[in-house]
Order: structure tokens, then sequence, then C-alpha cells
């Protein structure tokens, strides 16, 4: 236990409105499962849990991503942290971690616990561990999940031992003088590109469809042009008071939990039988708002500070009509389900802008994949027969756009050019003086160019071999720690209803 960090504590009790924590799906899923199944066991190292067991690990999961325990995180979903599997590579692996490290004699004293959660960024404040914000996670994170600090204590262990078994495997993994200089040139190496453009825009307005074009494709497809489901829903919104905007520090965040608290008890009340929305919100003297009707993809302009409303609107059902309390700024906004129009065919006139950008679309994107596939095939029969490439573009009536030179290790000079992701991914595996297949993208499609890589400034070269090797041998730590975990997790032996074995 961390009773030092405790002891440093002052006896207040400040809380937060918000806590946004990054969770992520897993199999083992409480609302899959129905109320009268029997709790189905997963067996590992010979041992069995219940799914209830195996639940409640994976929520630690999203407090791990919280605070910020960034090496267990990559290492229990072996690199993967946004993977569907990621949640549930978690919660295995660390059973995995926790009887190897035992096995093998990896321990980690209190005294270590207590120094990575101070210096973890999440209870920093100027440099130094922050105990209210400690609190305040306690009180608004770790509660409401049902843990008490000993949850974070015990990640932080595992993040520990995770480092120290990195630390004995890294011990064997060496880089090579040539290794190194083939990740530094590739890294390092400035790249010179040209583009060409093809706008799908300009392929679109050369598409005129025939009336009788229209019609056939609406026949066609008559069964998939819809109208959208459209809502009404009523609200409220709990909010600070202009006074209560104005407050500073402590008292601030008194206010702010005494808005979560109201906003909870409003919800409660809500709860109870033969409960009416509007009526509760007379006895909180809230006012209760209806929006016109709206859709989905066209939100009313009355939630437009509620980012989630859209979303919550059109989960809720007849049954359930309330909504959770949602953030909004300072407060909370709070929806009722009023009406629901449903999706219905649309006639052939209401369908008709629909169906005729549907053909534009269409034809356009085959025009422009012949188009750019010819271009690319004189482009490249003129470079092998000599031209500059120039020359081919100008001859295949294309105009060049000379990109940012830039190399992997120096990518500020092409941040916010568009497409730069795609050039990029492309440019690092072309040869010099090498021309792309057709890339699509979005607005269009791309052709890059690669004229030329530079060579690497050998002065420089030497000045940082000594400091990166450390870091590439690291990432070789690493990448044997994931490799080593997943063959133990073989011995582990895991079995049951969903899987038996982390695969990747």
């Amino acid at each position: 236990m961390i009773n030092l960090l405790r002891k440093h504590q002052q006896p207040v009790m400040i809380g937060i409105t918000i806590v946004i924590i990054i969770a992520f799906g897993w199999f083992f899923t409480p609302g899959n499962r129905s109320k009268n199944a029997p709790d189905r066991k997963v067996q590992i190292y010979g041992r069995n849990y219940t799914e209830a067991e195996l639940e409640r690990r994976g929520l630690s999961f999203s407090v791990a991503m919280y605070v910020g325990l960034r090496d267990l995180v990559i290492g229990l979903t072996l690199g993967n942290p946004n993977s569907e599997q990621a949640g549930s590579d978690f919660v295995l692996n660390s059973y995995v971690l926790e009887h190897e490290a035992q096995r093998l004699g990896i321990t980690v004293n209190e005294n270590e616990v207590v120094d990575t959660i101070e210096k973890l960024p999440r209870f920093q404040t100027n440099g130094a561990f922050d105990p209210v914000k400690y609190r305040l996670f306690e009180e608004n994170v770790l509660r409401p999940k049902g843990f008490t600090v000993e949850r974070l204590e015990e990640l932080v262990r595992n993040q520990i031992r995770l480092q120290k078994l990195t630390a004995l495997l890294g011990s064997t993994v060496e880089v090579t003088p040539g290794e190194f200089r083939s990740e530094y040139v590739l890294t390092h190496q400035k790249m010179h590109v040209d583009v060409l453009r093809f706008d799908l825009a300009d392929f679109k307005a050369a598409v005129t469809p025939t009336e009788e074009e229209i019609k056939k494709v609406f026949t066609e497809r008559e069964k998939s042009y819809m109208s959208a489901e459209k809502r009404v829903v009523s609200y409220v919104k709990i909010d600070l008071s202009e006074a209560e905007k104005a407050l500073k520090g402590k008292e601030l965040m008194d206010a702010r939990q005494n808005l979560a608290n109201r906003a909870n008890d409003f919800g409660q009340d809500l709860l109870k039988e033969n409960a009416s929305f509007a009526q509760v919100a007379k006895t909180y003297k809230l006012e209760v708002k209806t929006t016109p009707e709206f859709s989905e993809a066209q939100p009313s302009a009355d939630l437009a500070e509620v980012p989630q409303a859209a979303e919550t609107a059109f989960k809720l059902t007849e049954k359930e009509p309330v909504s959770d309390a949602l953030p909004m700024g300072n407060g909370y906004c709070i929806l009722h389900l009023e009406k629901v129009t449903p999706s219905r065919h649309l006639t052939f006139e209401e369908a008709r802008p629909q169906v005729i950008e549907q053909i534009k679309t269409e034809r356009a994107n085959t025009a422009l994949v012949s188009k750019a596939n010819e271009v690319q095939a004189k482009i490249a029969a003129d470079l092998k027969a000599g031209k500059s490439f120039a020359d081919a573009a100008k001859d295949a009536g294309q105009k060049v756009e000379s990109f940012p030179v830039f190399s992997l290790s120096e990518t500020q000079p092409v941040e916010g050019k568009p497409n730069a992701q795609e050039i990029v991914s492309k440019a690092v595996v072309l040869p010099d003086a090498g021309l792309s297949e057709f890339i699509r993208v979005n607005e269009g499609g791309l052709l890059v160019f690669l004229e030329k890589r530079d060579p690497i400034d050998e002065a420089q070269y030497q000045k940082d071999q000594a400091a990166q090797i450390a870091a590439i041998r690291e990432r070789k730590s690493i990448i044997t720690f994931m490799g080593w975990l997943q063959s133990r997790a073989k011995y582990a032996n895991i079995q049951g209803p969903q899987q038996t074995a982390p695969q990747h």
C-alpha cells in the first residue's frame, strides 16, 4: 500500500465534472451474457478464473491508459493497443506477466511503486507530484469502477515487472553498426518528390446523366433510397450560474462537484416509478426545451454545445427514453425522447438528387481511374526512353506539383499538405527516379515520383550514432519481450469459452 502518498494529502474533498477514460471493447462484455447464464470459467496455468474476475481486471485496462502506463499498455497488448482484442490481450497477458515474473524472481518494492506513481504526468503540477490530483483520481476514477488505490499500485507493479523483464531480455540484444546505419539512412535521407493530382470533381463536372439513365438507375435501386430517420427530443441543461463560472480554484471545483451531484440526483429521480420528465424538471426548477425534428447526420443546432447529443438521441427508445447526463461545457444536458419519424422509401422526385449524384460519382470514378492509369503508363514508358519526368508529364498533359523536401526524421515541411501521409508512405518505398502506381485518395488520386534521395550528413551521423543506438536497442528489447511473452503464453495453456490464447 502507498500510505506515504496519503500522509501528504490535504483533507480536502474536491470533485471534477468530467473524467475522460479511453476504453476499448473486449471479449468478456458483461452485457453480452444472460443474467440467468452460468458464469463460465477461463483456465490459466491450470487455475480457473470466472468471467466476472476477468471483467473486473479488464476495467483496469482503461485505468492504465488514463494514467499513462505506456510501457504496460504497449507490452501487454503486443504493440496493438487500438486493436479489437487489445482488452483481452491486456488481461490474459497480465496473468502471464505476473506468473513469469514470480518464476524468475523479479520483485518490486514499495519505494519503486511510490516513485513511479509520483512521476506519472497525470499526477504532476509544475513538474512536482500533486496530492490533490491523486485524490481526485481516487475519488472520480477508481471508486466509480469499484477500485481502490491498491488497483493502481498493482498496475504500477506490473509495469515495473515488465520493465525489468524487458531489461533482462534486452541484455542480449545487440545493434550492429551496419544495422544502425541502414536505419539511420532510411530515416535521415532527404527525399525530392513530385506529385501529379487527379481531381474527382473535374471528372464529375464532365458527367451529365440523361433522364432515361436517371429513371433506370432509380428503378434498379429503388429499395435503397430511404429517407433518414428523424427524431424530436426535449432536454434540460444543468449548468453553472454566471457567478459560479467566475469562481477560481477550489471554489470553482466545489461548484462543479455540486453541479455533478445535482445532475446525478436528477437522473436518479427520473428512475422512480411513474416519474415524468417535465415534472421532475419542474421540481428542480429547470426549463424544458424541445428541438425541431432532426436526423443523426444533421443534428439540431439547439444541441450544438453537447458533442454526444445526436448519437445519444438516436439510441433512446420508447422503453428507455431518457439519456444519461451528457457533458456540456461546464455542465450537463439530459435528453428525453419525444417523437420518432421512421425512415421510409423515397419517391422518384425525392430521390432524384441522390440518383444523379450516384451516377456522376460512379462514372467519374471510372473515368478517373482509366485516365490515371493511361497517364501512368505513358509517363513510365517515356521515363524508360530517357525523358525527364517534367517533360514526360508535360507531354501527358499533366501539371507537376513539387512536394516539399523531407525526411522521415524531419516531416515538419510536409505537415498540413494535402495527402501528405499517402505521398510520404509511397515515396519511402520507391527507388530513385521511380514512379508509383495510381494511388486513390478521397478527392481523387495521385501519382508520386521520387526524383532522388540526398546523401546523409556523415558528420551528423557520427554525432547521432552514440545517442540513437540506445533508442534502437530499446526498441529491439521491447520487440524481444513481446516475442518472449507470446511464447510464455503458450505455457499458460489458456482455455476458455471465447479463446484459448492470444493470437497475433
